[in-house]
Order: C-alpha cells, then sequence, then structure tokens
C-alpha cells in the first residue's frame, strides 16, 4: 500500500499514470484511484447530472454514462468528469449566457491527456500532463482570459502560465487558483474581499504569484464562492478572503487578503480542506492526518455536522463516532451540506437540502429537510466501495468501483 509520504513524493514529482491505477490530482488527498461507474444525485434542472433529463434524483442513480471514469468535478450547474484515456466529458450548463442543452455525458474534443479538472460557479478548468492550464466559461472578471470576451465557449490555454507546470486549478466565484509542482501559488480573476490573497482588492488579469506565503511548499488548495484556503506540506492550513460567516477559522469575522495560517489548527497536521459553494451561510470543513474533520463557520440547519445548529469561529470536531468510527478519506462541501467519504468507502452527509442533494431517503419524505450529525447514506451500490466524491451546490457525483 502506498504511504502518505509517498504520494507526497509522487505528487513534487509529476503525475504518474499506469494502465491499472490513475493519480488524480484534482483530488486534495493524493490518491491512486481505479476507474469507476459514475453515480449522480441532487438538483438536475440544468442536465449536470447527465441523465440524459433535467429531473431532480432524490436518491444516488447510475448516470446514463457508459463510460468508465477516473476523476470528477462538479459545479453550481456544470459537471466535469475525466474518463480512463484522460479524455474530459461535460454535462449541464457553464453560465447562463451558454445554455446548449447537454444533458448527457460528452466528450470535450479539445482536451487530452487531462490530469486535473475543476468547475467553479461559472467557469471551468483542466490541466494536461504537461503542466498546462486551459480555461472556459464566464469571463466577467477575467477569470478565464485577459481579453474583454464576456463568455469563453471553448477551453483556452493560459499563457501566462508558460514558465511553470501546474499540478492543481481550483475555481471560485469570479477568480482562479493554480498551483505549481514545486508548491507555488498563482491567483487572477476578480479581488473583491482578498480572494486572490495579494494583500489587496485589485482585480488581476493575468496569472500573479501569491508573494505574501512564508513558504513554496504548498500541496492543496481550495476555492469557494468567495473565499479560498491552502494547506502546506507541513499540514499548516491557511485560509483568506472573505469571512462573514468566521469560516476561514480566525477567531472572528474579519475578511483576510493574504493567505493566514489558523491557529487553532496548529497542532494538527492537515491534509485536506473544502470551502463551500454558496455565497451565503460559508463554513469550511478540514481534514486531518488522523482523519478525523473539524469544521468552522456557518452551522444553520446543522452544516457543520457536529450535532447542533451554532456557527463556529474556531474549527471544532466531529466525533469519529458519528461516522460510525469509520475514519475519513475526503470531505467536500456543497452550500448548504457536507459529504464525506470514509477510508471504508462508505458516505456521509449533514446539512440539508430540498432537491435531494442529501441523498438521503427520509429526505424525501420530510419538507425542508436537515440532519445536524453526519448520516450514512444507504442508497449506493452495496458491497462497492465509493472511492471519487465531489460536491457542488446542489448536486453531487461519486465514482463507484466497478463490479
Amino acid at each position: 500500500m502506498t504511504t502518505w509520504d509517498e504520494f507526497r513524493r509522487i505528487d513534487r514529482g509529476g503525475t504518474i499514470i499506469s494502465k491499472q491505477l490513475r493519480f488524480d490530482l484534482s483530488l486534495g488527498l493524493k490518491q491512486m484511484v481505479k476507474s469507476g461507474e459514475l453515480w449522480v444525485w441532487g438538483q438536475g434542472g440544468s442536465g449536470q447530472l447527465g441523465t440524459k433529463s433535467n429531473k431532480v434524483e432524490d436518491l444516488p442513480t447510475p448516470s446514463k454514462s457508459q463510460i468508465s471514469f477516473v476523476g470528477i468535478a462538479a459545479g453550481r450547474n456544470y459537471s466535469l468528469a475525466i474518463s480512463d484515456d484522460l479524455r474530459v466529458y461535460r454535462s449541464g450548463v457553464i453560465c447562463n449566457q451558454q445554455n446548449d442543452g447537454i444533458k448527457e455525458f460528452s466528450r470535450i474534443e479539445a482536451l487530452t491527456n487531462i490530469k486535473a479538472i475543476a468547475v467553479g460557479q461559472s467557469h471551468a478548468a483542466a490541466v494536461n500532463g504537461n503542466g498546462e492550464v486551459y480555461l472556459w466559461g464566464n469571463n466577467k472578471d477575467t477569470q478565464v482570459c485577459p481579453k474583454k470576451i464576456a463568455l469563453v465557449t471553448k477551453p483556452m490555454k493560459v499563457t501566462g502560465l508558460n514558465t511553470v507546470s501546474i499540478v492543481q486549478v481550483s475555481c471560485g466565484e469570479g477568480f482562479t487558483l493554480c498551483r505549481t509542482v514545486d508548491g507555488r501559488l498563482y491567483s487572477w480573476g476578480r479581488g473583491k474581499w482578498g480572494v486572490l490573497g495579494q494583500g489587496d482588492e485589485r482585480n488581476r488579469n493575468i496569472p500573479s504569484l501569491v508573494t505574501s506565503l512564508p513558504f513554496t511548499d504548498i500541496v492543496h488548495i481550495d476555492a469557494g464562492h468567495s473565499y479560498a484556503a491552502a494547506v502546506s506540506q507541513e499540514g499548516e492550513l491557511l485560509t483568506f478572503g472573505r469571512n462573514t460567516d468566521g469560516q476561514l477559522g480566525h477567531g472572528h469575522k474579519e475578511n483576510v487578503l493574504v493567505p493566514t495560517p489558523v491557529e487553532a489548527m496548529g497542532a494538527h497536521h492537515v491534509i485536506k480542506v473544502s470551502c463551500s459553494r454558496g455565497e451565503k451561510g460559508c463554513f469550511t470543513a478540514i481534514l486531518v492526518d488522523t482523519r478525523v474533520v473539524y469544521m468552522v463557520g456557518n452551522g444553520t440547519l446543522g452544516r457543520l455536522g457536529t450535532g447542533e445548529s451554532k456557527n463556529l469561529l474556531k474549527p471544532t470536531k466531529i466525533p469519529l463516532s458519528f461516522f460510525n468510527k469509520e475514519k475519513v478519506s475526503e470531505v467536500v462541501a456543497g452550500t448548504t451540506m457536507c459529504h464525506a467519504l470514509t477510508v471504508a468507502g462508505n458516505v456521509f452527509v449533514w446539512g440539508s437540502g430540498n432537491v435531494g442533494q442529501t441523498g438521503l431517503l427520509e429526505a424525501r419524505r420530510i419538507r425542508n429537510f436537515a440532519t445536524e450529525r453526519p448520516k450514512k447514506i444507504e442508497a449506493l451500490p452495496k458491497g462497492r466501495q465509493v472511492t471519487v466524491l465531489s460536491s457542488s451546490c446542489d448536486h453531487v457525483l461519486a465514482l463507484v468501483e466497478n463490479e
């Protein structure tokens, strides 16, 4: 079995691909995954579930695609997936200006040899095996390209990163973050609230190095709606941007303009962070190396999973007993709900949802359903592990190991 340190060495050295296993750089955890069957649930009104319809799916259901995938990314009304031959497929609507009615996963011809993908509120990204970044979608804030183009309909190579090799990209609302193979952070787009981490609120129309970081060993990044987070190789968590709900974890609600260490997590080795996707009611999910989850921010309707619906200004642990004592391997924040994937391959959810995004049977029977504690999603196929999980505002994607 590959150890955590070995995964790190793989990441620092680049991407490794074999016929049996795929190293998916879009995941915060450096995890080897087999190709699997795509299951979906939640809002399908824009065709984002890829089920050939606009129907809401209250429970996990297999997509209509016959393709085996190795990577997935869910956006607001849009979904991306990487096939086992490293091509990219899309379903849904990337932004309101482009409504082409795609209701099943269709290949994006321009993208090949893709190792990482990401989707934000209205733009998307892909990274190929050469470390090159391609972006498309809403360009109102120049988060895609510096040209004055409102909508970029096809993947466009980011030329401002020609001298570096990118291994991860993350898309927020009007801004883009990229991580280089040697652990540096670049940002561009809308700078409001300090989401670019540049020490001010100015917009930037080309990728700009975040020079405020005290080190250059960032191993994971995540962009939420209007704030962002980064994790260093030493396991330190840094957050920046909008902080209306205390979701940055610094014990206050003031915006933060540069990546700043979360002191409350100083005694822990953080390996993954997930920022919520909504404009309001923001919260952050944090995973540490002991496979325990910490939550911070807005706790309305149970979205922090601690057993109470109160707000928290500092990260608080979800007891492992809430996950049936299963250790967690992945955590993904949505808008009003949060999902966790355990080492055993089970999926738990907490928070609220009225368009099927919780994936729970009981949510179909209870109006305005909410749960303050994680609940296991029982509707996923028995005897088959979930290997990858991705969540957006109102829908969820999961890869389930092939039979």
